[in-house]
């Protein structure tokens, strides 16, 4: 626009001749054009760009919601099968608890529905157990506690443990185990873990009248130590097994499946044998012709000398706990007096606080060999409580043994219990054998 102006002021001025500014009027011209077409170049650029970032967003934003959307119904549909798994064995035990509670209930039928109440308990119990081990292997903060350990031993524990929920199904269990058993450097507990898994997950895949076998042998060539369990039981198909150790992963997760879970022993298994140095492996031939699990593990050639572990006869009898003195302090009644009970059962003498503010006198009074204190009490919990009794003298009581038995059974609970002055930590629901294992280790 300026350079308009000063060409018309100077062709009024008459300063130049006609023609003069013929050819930059030309050139003018032309450099105006290409400039604008330049401008809009850039402008149609710039449009372009702008229209493809807005795509771009509007892209990530639907994948966003889409993506937020699945977590929703995965969140949801996780949250409906939890629900589901948790009521299922709460609805056995409620309904039983009834049947045994009726006037006309009779001594088998009660045997019965304590059976069953106990058998979906530890159901129960196990899916908690199970969601817990997921959020400590995720968060790292699952540690093993290894040692050189006869396979065997282990495997042998699960045995006993899967025998009841077999019997009860009519599954037959068979065990072989090589002779020396081979020995692994390893944590006893997640190792008895692996293999209860796997015999748990045999048998409810399995039908009535079949057969579960559970091998412990070695693979000298290879280095390892093998632990098999096979089934003759549903299997599965071969497109699944690429899935068999991803969490909440089921071959049949329908509202219509025949055998409940949450789909997470496998993933378990999987993660505490990676953590052992060891692989897992399954394999079907299809489904209805059962499965094979391969536990493999670096062996390790010299054998440990060690004491035969107790039999559950022993640890279960009625003298296992005889002529001890335990000072058991919980908030909670009913618990209170079950566990009293359960250890009385077993030969010991039991004092029952529902809590802390008479234990100094207590320790004085009754001199127990061991203390078994809940964590979770309100006013003064069982950390402050122990960290209180350590302060006494040891005439009063100040250095006697304590458990911490508590409903808190995350690894860094576990920690604060040891830092705080406790010997053991046992999660509940109380497992009796454990409980009188360590009661025993406790006090010699």
């Amino acid at each position: 626009m300026l350079s308009m102006f000063v060409w018309r002021v100077v062709m009024a001025s008459g300063l130049a001749p006609p023609g003069y500014f013929t050819p930059l009027i030309a050139l003018w011209g032309s450099t105006t054009l290409l400039g604008a077409m330049l401008l809009f170049q850039r402008e149609v650029r710039r449009r372009t760009r702008a229209e493809a970032e807005r795509d771009a967003l509007l892209e990530s934003e639907r994948a966003a919601r889409h993506d937020a959307e699945r977590a929703s119904r995965a969140k949801d549909e996780f949250l409906a099968t939890l629900s589901h798994e948790l009521r299922t064995p709460l609805a056995a035990i409620l309904g039983w608890c009834a049947v045994a509670r009726h006037p006309r209930a009779q001594g088998a039928e009660a045997g019965t529905a304590l059976e069953t109440i106990e058998r979906n308990a530890r159901a129960q119990a196990r899916l908690v157990d199970d969601l817990l081990d997921v959020t400590r292997l995720q968060s790292g903060a699952l540690h093993l506690a290894v040692a050189p350990t006869p396979l065997d031993v282990p495997v042998r524990a699960a045995v006993e443990g899967a025998r009841v929920a077999a019997a009860g199904k009519g599954v037959a269990l068979a065990v072989s185990v090589a002779d020396p058993p081979p020995v692994v450097l390893g944590d006893a507990g997640r190792l008895q873990q692996v293999a209860s898994n796997l015999l748990v997950n045999a048998v409810k895949f399995t039908p009535a009248g079949g057969h579960v076998e559970i091998r412990v042998g070695r693979d000298p060539e290879r280095g390892v130590a093998e632990l098999v369990v096979r089934d003759d039981g549903q299997g599965f198909e071969a497109a699944f097994q690429p899935h068999l150790f991803t969490r909440f992963r089921q071959a049949d997760s329908s509202s219509t499946r025949q055998h409940g879970g949450l789909g997470l022993g496998l993933s378990i298994v999987d993660h505490l044998v990676r953590l052992h140095g060891g692989t897992v492996a399954g394999a079907s031939d299809g489904p209805g012709r059962g499965a094979t699990f391969t536990v493999t593990l670096p062996l390790r050639v010299e054998v440990p000398v060690a004491d035969p572990p107790a039999s559950s006869a022993v640890l279960d009898g009625e003298a296992a706990l005889q002529g001890l003195r335990l000072l058991l302090v919980d908030d909670e009644a009913d618990v209170r007096a079950a566990v009293s009970r359960l250890l009385e059962q077993r030969g010991a003498t039991v004092l029952a606080l529902p809590s802390g503010e008479t234990i100094e006198g207590a320790l004085v009074s009754f001199r127990p060999d061991l203390l078994i204190l809940d964590v979770g009490m309100p006013h003064e919990d069982g950390y402050a409580l122990i960290r209180r009794v350590r302060t006494y003298r040891a005439e009063a009581g100040g250095q006697t043994p304590a458990i911490s038995l508590t409903a808190h059974a995350r690894e860094e609970d576990r920690e604060r219990a040891l830092a705080a002055g406790f010997q053991d930590h046992l999660p509940k629901p109380v497992d009796v054998p454990s409980l009188v294992t360590a009661i025993r280790a406790r006090v010699g």
